[in-house]
């Protein structure tokens, strides 16, 4: 008989659970709870029933529900509380020139992922297992003026991979943190606030910062250059700055890079799963990605979300950019990264740009399901390899610094010969190799002939 009880209220709690859900109402485990003890008293007053935290959790598996921070959900915004927060704003952007406004986002990113179209994301996948390991949560910060943006905060899971072993980390194009989660906590957000906020106070400049509420952005930090404002609760699909198409325009430069070097690696891999992708490569894909962002794209999404620069401005180069560029900015970049993705195919099939894409634009940034699986740990201690979540090992073997100026002067024969639109940039890398080589224990003081064939 208790059995039958114990069925018959979870079956009437999820019928509930579906129905709120259709309306787009969030449900979150404590009201679950609250509501099954009211089904339970209904069903026979003498009821011992608890709904407790280990029946919630039982209750949530069987069903396959998974609690989740609601963000991004166009549907449950309320249009008043968009309109509200648009008319607020101009009092609130009193006193603060564009160039020292600001938002700040954080983004997940699959950093090895391949466009195969059989690919099926659950949110669970970036608690644990291979695609949880090939994760990483980036933060972007920029200016409406779209002239700053900042260095991205890039966080994984290795303290120090394989292939940053003979690096300074500090001198990386992107700030490196770690944890065991690679998300976003409260320490690294603190951390990089403060780091900001010092850097303001050298530059004697005063910002105005918005952001998202999510639990791991702290409201009650004191910073003496940087204020705060906080967007409504569930609002982002409208009003999250860098939600509005800067982010899939990064994602649409990262992953273009990603694929050319598929393509570029081709030739010694059986298939696409063989091509080694490190650390190294993602940060410097990232940091590609990021300066590839346009000053046009950034204004053109302040303005989206309802940010209008006033007429008086004295900021020249934040002249109003009239809002169909915007969706044209974020084509061209889907444009050249759909002309790299004709070139590989999985499984047969060609995947889309759009699809490519989006794939991980609701990844989990943060631990929202406020169990215990995030440990935090310092991101000051980089004296150890973290081996268990380290890059795979590169088994081919690497030139040495004189192969590679063999190389990279090959290289410059092919574009004077064949294709000079590539002549600055082999110039470049061969100016940066002679350095290299020039500074290497492998270069030691020689004549200048030395340098040459002996006749």
């Amino acid at each position: 008989m208790k059995d039958e009880v114990g069925v018959a209220i979870n079956n009437a709690v999820y019928e509930w659970f579906v129905a709120q859900r259709s309306k787009k109402i969030p449900i979150f485990g404590p009201i679950l709870q609250e509501y099954a003890k009211k089904v339970a008293l209904e069903m026979d007053r003498a009821s011992s029933f608890k709904a407790s935290n280990g029946w919630l959790e039982r209750f949530r598996a069987r069903h396959n529900i998974q609690f989740r921070v609601i963000s991004g959900e166009g549907a449950s915004i309320s249009p008043i509380t968009v309109d509200d927060w648009k008319a607020r704003l101009p009092k609130i952007l009193e006193g603060y020139h564009p160039a020292n406004i600001y938002n700040c986002d954080e983004t997940g990113l699959f950093f090895k992922l391949k466009p195969d179209r059989s690919l099926v994301l659950d949110t669970n996948d970036c608690k644990g297992g291979k695609k949880a390991k090939d994760r990483y949560t980036i933060l972007l910060c920029a200016n409406w003026a779209g002239m700053d943006k900042m260095k991205p905060v890039v966080i994984g899971k290795a303290a120090k991979p394989r292939c940053f072993k003979n690096m300074d980390i500090t001198k990386l194009p992107v700030t490196w943190c770690y944890n065991r989660t690679a998300w976003m906590n409260v320490y690294i957000f603190t951390k990089w606030l403060e780091d900001v906020d010092m850097t303001l106070q050298k530059e004697k400049r005063k910002i105005l910062l918005f952001l998202d509420n999510a639990p791991v952005h702290p409201p009650d930090i004191q910073l003496k250059n940087i204020t705060l404002k906080f967007f409504p609760a569930n609002t982002t699909a409208q009003i999250q700055l860098l939600d509005q198409g800067v982010i899939r325009a990064f994602k649409a430069h990262y992953r273009r890079h990603l694929i050319q070097h598929i393509i570029a690696n081709a030739a010694t891999a059986y298939s696409a799963d063989d091509v080694i992708i490190t650390a190294l490569d993602a940060i410097c894909w990232i940091e590609s990605a990021w300066k590839s962002v346009t000053e046009s794209t950034i204004r053109n999404t302040f303005r989206k979300a309802g940010f209008e620069i006033p007429s008086d401005s004295s900021c020249s180069s934040c002249s109003l950019v009239s809002p169909p560029e915007n969706i044209i900015v974020e084509k061209e970049s889907l444009a050249e990264l759909d002309k790299v993705l004709k070139h590989l195919t999985i499984g047969g099939h060609a995947m889309s740009a759009d699809d490519f894409v989006n794939f991980d634009q609701d990844v989990p940034v943060f631990n929202q399901w406020e169990d215990d699986s995030e440990k935090v740990l310092s991101i000051d201690e980089r004296s150890h390899e973290d081996s268990q979540f380290d890059e795979d090992i590169i088994y081919e073997q690497q030139p040495s610094l004189s192969e590679a100026l063999e190389i990279v002067r090959r290289l410059h024969l092919l574009s004077i010969k064949q294709h000079p639109e590539l002549h600055q940039f082999v110039t470049q890398l061969q100016s940066k190799l002679i350095d290299v080589y020039l500074q290497s224990d492998t270069s030691k003081q020689r004549s200048i002939l030395d340098f040459f064939k002996a006749v």
